[in-house]
């Protein structure tokens, strides 16, 4: 009983905390410079698909998704990181509070997409994570490009990460096991999706080599 009652107790607590940054986003009209900022940068990631298709005359890009970080995200985040709960922390701490997904058939298009990104005018790169070359201890493999757009007062952190079709299937499963609470089953699910990922590395070079073969014909 004492257990669950301050279980209850931290939920309120981070309840009171993530209504707080909302009301603070709101009054700051953050969702609306993130969401302008997003449409641009995807604009602009567009055309390069649309360019690096035409050259290798076959689609680059199979698609792109966007989110803006919840505010129970934010506080979750913050927390594991032993960060203070507020949003101006979180503005200057977290680098994905405004993010796009770009998904990639192939693997050497994951590197192609990533290459092209980084030269785009006003997207000024901060920080690269190749979890392609030095996987996650999850087996998660993708490449993740951490830049500053500059936006009205202050430059904004946006957090673009690139991977492949197969991985970005496995990156779903991992994602929605992370908010499951039986610790026995999820650890022995998650020995089971470590083994996946080094398959679908696999696979995804094996297809690369076909893809490679079938432009040969």
């Amino acid at each position: 009983m004492r257990e669950n009652n301050k279980e209850m107790l931290l939920l309120e607590e981070d309840n009171a905390l993530a209504e707080e940054i909302r009301h603070q986003m709101e009054e700051q009209s953050l969702r609306e410079l993130y969401t302008e900022i997003i449409w641009d940068l995807i604009g602009e990631i567009n055309e390069i698909n649309d360019r690096l298709s035409r050259k290798c005359n076959r689609p680059i890009m199979d698609n792109i998704t966007w989110r803006i970080k919840t505010p129970e995200s934010i506080v979750k985040k913050l927390k594991r990181k032993g960060q203070d709960i507020s949003l101006e922390c979180a503005k200057h701490v977290l680098n994905d509070m405004a993010g796009i997904r770009v998904i990639c058939s192939f693997q050497d298009d994951v590197y192609r997409m990533a290459k092209a990104i980084k030269k785009m005018p006003g997207f000024h790169l901060v920080k690269e994570k190749n979890y392609i070359a030095h996987p996650k201890e999850s087996g998660y493999r993708s490449i993740h490009l951490i830049g500053k757009v500059p936006a009205e007062d202050e430059n904004v952190t946006v957090e673009i990460q690139i991977r492949s079709v197969a991985m970005n299937y496995w990156a779903i499963l991992d994602h929605q096991l992370c908010y499951k609470n039986e610790k026995k089953e999820v650890e022995k699910i998650r020995k089971e999706l470590r083994s996946y990922a080094i398959a679908i590395e696999k696979i995804d070079k094996k297809f690369l080599k076909l893809r490679k073969r079938i432009e040969k014909l």
